[in-house]
């Protein structure tokens, strides 16, 4: 170490190392917007405008999420998806914690299918909408419509859920459906059967059919294999002692590096978060630690910790800095093709080909390897770098507000300092200017949340004695009205005043609290 010593260009830079065990106080989860073919908006829990949604966008609890004219995949956690029709609504209520807590979703108009590999007890899911509340009590595969926000159908493919309305519940087994019309049952529940189906199931079933491939070896562990198939089409596995297995992308450039290609976006549950922009990124930069050897690359070791980024950081006055943290902890250091694990000295070299830099001004700027300083002009730059132990900070800037069009729908977007790059199959279009609303009147009305009314006793003989149902794979064409999985949801452009008068009046009924089972 003290022959490279001397050739090391080192700047007074300190590192704030994250260990793994430092990370302990994140304990909300977050969902993933997994997949998307068309348009999608994301709402903040405490946001006034819409941003457009990209792949390996975290959702956070409180968040709304939105389509046009697209659908939407989301991550929930463990073998759990949910998939959003065209012009479809929903917020999320809550997401549970790391060891507990309850996922519970509003849909507001629209269509979705919830898939549900594995249901642990202590998280359990529910689903309100503005006529039923519905219970999900077994693993399966579930369909709500919903119809001007007054009109709800329920389809069990597999599984078992409770739903509760004005005064009545009832229990959903597989193959059963259910419609409620302004929170009373039409009926009891009805047998479906295979018949024609629309545009919706066929592009559920074929997700659900990639997702739930068999692959001839598994390498990640269970919290992860449902990021299995991502990385066996984008990289390879091989073995590095004394870690394993380790994950290596493939077609990666010259200069590519972890942290760089994508954008940092500010949570207040966990700070900065980063937003990978490779399809396979949302593992590889919220678990695990990234080495780098000669002849191999950059290579990623599994581990089963979320983060928002496991970075170090490096914060000067005008510029700030991060590197990939390594499987010890440690800022990974690359000095003519020599990689450092453990490098632990007091300043970090700025020829490092691990560290990325960029102006204070751009850390959240839309793509980070565009406005990265380059590694001629490295130097310079770093001498400015005075020494710190935290990430930057957020500016608090007003944020600048401009109306764009998804598809055939104004919404209200917010303008970045650098604008993103045109998504595959989708581009956002600048419209007229015009006056948006907020969430809608709708969001600012009383969630009625009927409590559930049937027995544990009698959920448990129902579980123990399932219905001898032949289980269908798709919606029955019995059903009593078909749903248009294109049927277009009335946007909220009334005025902040009229909407609140108006959901006070239509809606006063005050929220009930569930009974404990």
């Amino acid at each position: 170490m003290k022959k490279i010593a001397g050739c090391l260009m080192c700047v007074p830079l300190i590192f704030s190392v994250v260990h793994a065990g430092e990370a302990d106080y994140i304990d909300q989860t977050f969902a993933r917007l997994n997949y998307l073919t068309g348009d999608t908006y994301v709402q903040r829990a405490t946001d006034l405008g819409y941003e457009a949604g990209i792949i390996n966008m975290p959702i956070a609890q409180g968040d709304r999420v939105g389509t046009t004219d697209g659908r939407a995949e989301i991550y929930l956690g463990i073998g759990t998806y949910l998939r959003l029709d065209l012009r479809t609504k929903l917020d999320v209520l809550d997401l549970p914690r790391r060891s507990s807590g309850i996922t519970r979703l509003r849909l507001w108009d629209g269509n979705m299918y919830l898939s549900i590999r594995k249901l642990e007890e202590e998280k359990p899911i529910e689903i309100h909408t503005s006529d039923v509340s519905i219970y999900i009590l077994d693993r399966g595969l579930y369909r709500i419509d919903v119809r001007e926000n007054r009109e709800t159908e329920i389809f069990v493919f597999r599984g078992m859920a409770e739903t509760a309305g004005d005064g009545r519940s009832s229990l959903l087994k597989s193959g059963q459906r259910l419609e409620v019309v302004q929170g009373h049952f039409t009926s009891n529940p009805t047998l479906f059967t295979v018949a024609a189906i629309d545009s919706f199931d066929r592009w559920s079933g074929y997700r659900e059919d990639l997702l739930r491939r068999r692959l001839a070896r598994y390498y990640l562990p269970g919290e992860l294999e449902d990021f299995e198939y991502e990385l066996a089409e984008y990289g390879r596995w091989d073995y590095v002692s004394p870690y394993g297995y380790v994950w290596v992308p493939r077609g990666m450039s010259a200069g590519w590096r972890p942290y760089r290609h994508g954008r940092w976006a500010w949570y207040p549950s966990c700070g900065w978060t980063w937003i990978p922009y490779q399809p396979w990124g949302w593992v590889t930069s919220h678990y695990g630690r990234w080495h780098w050897r000669l002849g191999l690359g950059w290579y990623w070791i599994p581990t089963t910790r979320w983060g928002p980024g496991w970075v170090s950081w490096y914060v000067g006055v005008d510029y700030c800095g991060w590197a990939p943290l390594t499987y010890y902890g440690r800022p990974a250091v690359i000095i003519n093709n020599h990689f450092y694990a453990d490098y632990s000295e007091p300043y970090y070299p700025s020829n490092s080909a691990a560290m990325t830099v960029v102006a204070k001004s751009q850390l959240s700027a839309r793509d980070i390897s565009r406005v990265a300083v380059s590694k001629e002009s490295l130097s310079s730059k770093a001498s400015r770098i005075r020494m710190s132990s935290s990430a930057p900070q957020p500016e608090s800037s007003a944020q600048r507000m401009k109306v764009h069009k998804l598809g055939k729908d104004k919404l209200l977007l917010r303008v970045p300092d650098v604008e993103p790059e045109a998504r595959s199959g989708s581009r956002i279009k600048s419209g007229s200017a015009n006056r948006a609303a907020s969430r809608g009147s709708e969001s600012k009305a009383t969630m009625q949340v009927t409590p559930r009314r049937i027995e544990t006793n009698e959920i448990k003989a129902a579980q123990t004695k399932k219905a001898s149902v032949k289980e269908p794979d798709r919606r029955a064409s019995s059903s009593s009205k078909s749903v248009s999985s294109s049927s277009k949801s009335s946007a909220s452009s009334a005025k902040k005043g009229s909407s609140s008068s108006k959901n006070s009046s239509s809606k006063s009924t005050s929220s009930k609290k569930k009974k404990k089972r």
